[in-house]
């Protein structure tokens, strides 16, 4: 009866730990590829000012950030609300202008889905929509033959509610491609040349940030450091995840209440652990008497009930660490978890899953408590009515 119970406990303690590393592996994916998709669109670092929406860059400082190592590639930014209109249908969204050849260091260029990602070619001005924003203009891609009108306020002008038309700024500019990477952006962001929106805004040297991206990305930190020296403290520098902080805390928030749950399960499964523990002290009571008769002392009654809770729970967790691993691998490199069907519209096609080593750590360490918690009541009572009574008692 009581290796039964034992091999429930060892049981409980299993799953419990599999679960956990198969749920925490599974919200690494979902973080990698949402950090992938926000990667093809962000900059590894952008600089903006503390105070005020534009700025004018001073030369010599951006001379001497270009000269930093592993810079990839540096571009001036206008981001402005603006009205487009494309033959009856129109909506609000963001300008973001940059230099034409930048966006070939970022990942939009990979993520359009229709037409081109070029924004100038032979004095031609084109416009990369979102996906969200196309779709509510009824646009299907390049249209040279029907340019999209873009709308922005005239500076100074007050808005006549009269004729509001004379309040603003308007040029004409043509599609050439259509984006498709996440619904934040999908739904907000136009793409087009800076000289453009320059003329449309009116804006010949000011910027409202300068993004940066690097050659290597295991070194953001050190290159975010050395340009805040640079700029000095007139000035914001953010890496991908700080122009996200809200997107990045909810995935880690979501994150520990995940584990906090299946730990909580977990700490139910280890209830079996102490009833196995009590009926093994109860049914060892003799034997432990006669340790007692041989000069035993009560702590090692203690350390040998605490030693073998642990025992029980490590194995299984261990056990169950490992399962769990070699599950997530087996989906990481068949995906045997489907997203949706066949015509499923999603980024990836399966559950994805990444490794983290502290995820097994933590998970370790978790059962390691939770085995020595069980084990601590049943090896208090281990040594109560134990003694020579109960020795004569039983012969």
């Amino acid at each position: 009866m009581i290796h039964i119970i034992s091999l429930i406990s060892i049981l409980g303690i299993f799953f419990g730990s599999a679960a956990l590393i198969i749920i925490l592996s599974a919200f690494n994916g979902f973080e990698t590829v949402v950090g992938r998709l926000y990667a093809s669109f962000d900059s590894d670092l952008k600089i903006s000012p503390v105070s005020g929406k534009y700025f004018t860059p001073d030369s010599i400082k951006m001379q001497q950030i270009a000269l930093l190592s592993n810079i990839k590639a540096i571009t001036p930014v206008i981001e402005e609300n603006a009205l487009f209109r494309y033959r009856s249908n129109q909506c609000i969204g963001t300008i973001k202008a940059i230099n034409p050849d930048y966006i070939h260091s970022t990942g939009v260029d990979s993520m359009v889905v229709t037409g081109s990602s070029v924004l100038f070619e032979d004095s031609v001005n084109y416009a990369v929509i979102g996906g969200g924003i196309s779709y509510k203009l009824g646009l299907r891609g390049y249209d040279e033959v029907h340019p999209m009108q873009v709308y922005v306020p005239r500076k100074g002008v007050e808005i006549s509610t009269l004729n509001p038309e004379n309040s603003l700024s308007e040029k004409d500019i043509i599609s050439g491609g259509i984006f498709s990477i996440q619904q934040d952006f999908d739904q907000k962001y136009v793409l087009m040349p800076i000289g453009f929106a320059r003329d449309l805004l009116n804006e010949p040297k000011a910027v409202t940030s300068i993004e940066i991206n690097l050659k290597d990305k295991e070194k953001v930190a050190e290159i975010q450091s050395k340009v805040k020296a640079i700029l000095g403290n007139d000035f914001i520098v953010l890496d991908r995840f700080q122009q996200h902080p809200s997107l990045y805390k909810v995935m880690h928030v979501e994150k520990a209440a995940v584990y906090l749950v299946m730990s909580l399960i977990l700490l139910i499964a280890t209830f079996n652990l102490i009833g196995s523990l009590l009926m093994l002290a109860l049914d060892k009571q003799k034997d432990m008497a006669i340790l007692l008769g041989m000069g035993a002392r009560e702590g090692t009654i203690k350390r040998i009930v605490t030693f073998e809770g642990l025992l029980l729970s490590v194995s299984g967790g261990s056990i169950g660490i490992a399962v769990g691993g070699l599950i997530c691998w087996l989906q990481l490199k068949y995906g045997f978890v489907t997203l949706g069907g066949a015509d499923s519209t999603f980024v990836v096609t399966a559950y994805p899953v990444a490794f983290n080593p502290w995820d097994f750590l933590v998970v370790f360490v978790t059962v390691l408590i939770l085995g020595f918690l069980a084990s601590w009541y049943p090896a208090r009572m281990a040594n109560k009515k134990i003694g020579v009574e109960v020795l004569s008692s039983r012969e």
